[in-house]
């Protein structure tokens, strides 16, 4: 573990998006939360370096720091919203059912019905700060 650990957070609220991929069969449900706050912490990078890494946003104007960097640890906190979406070839009556399902039940629905997560990305949305920090968790 690295004696110099860095914490990373967007200088914005509500700029951090967490995006899960559930699969099942050949089906994949997409769900992208939203938080209010949220910082990763990081080691054996200099802030140089993790400039470099974070310049690149995609076409959102958005960053996947899961993309380019190994968190150490992350928190999370104060989702503001929660959205799925679905394949295309899903049937719409399959949609509804599971949408139902998981706005009453939470994931643990998904879980009982055999969907699995397969990937999950963090995305920062605005201009990155970065600390430093002596301390190995948030």
């Amino acid at each position: 573990m690295s004696e110099q650990m860095l914490i990373l957070e967007p200088e914005n609220t509500k700029s951090v998006i967490e995006v899960e991929t559930w699969k099942k069969d050949s089906f994949a449900i997409t769900r992208a939360i939203g938080w209010r706050y949220g910082k990763i912490l990081v080691g054996d990078f200099t802030e140089e370096e993790i400039k470099d890494l974070i310049k690149e946003k995609d076409s959102l104007d958005r960053v996947c720091v899961s993309d380019k960097l190994d968190f150490i640890d992350q928190k999370l906190q104060d989702s503001f919203t929660d959205d799925l979406s679905f394949s295309e070839d899903m049937p719409e009556d399959e949609i509804n059912r599971l949408n139902n399902l998981f706005y009453e039940e939470g994931e643990t629905a998904l879980e009982e019905e055999g969907w699995e997560i397969y990937d999950t990305d963090l995305y920062f949305e605005s201009k990155i700060k970065i600390t430093r920090s002596s301390e190995d968790t948030l």
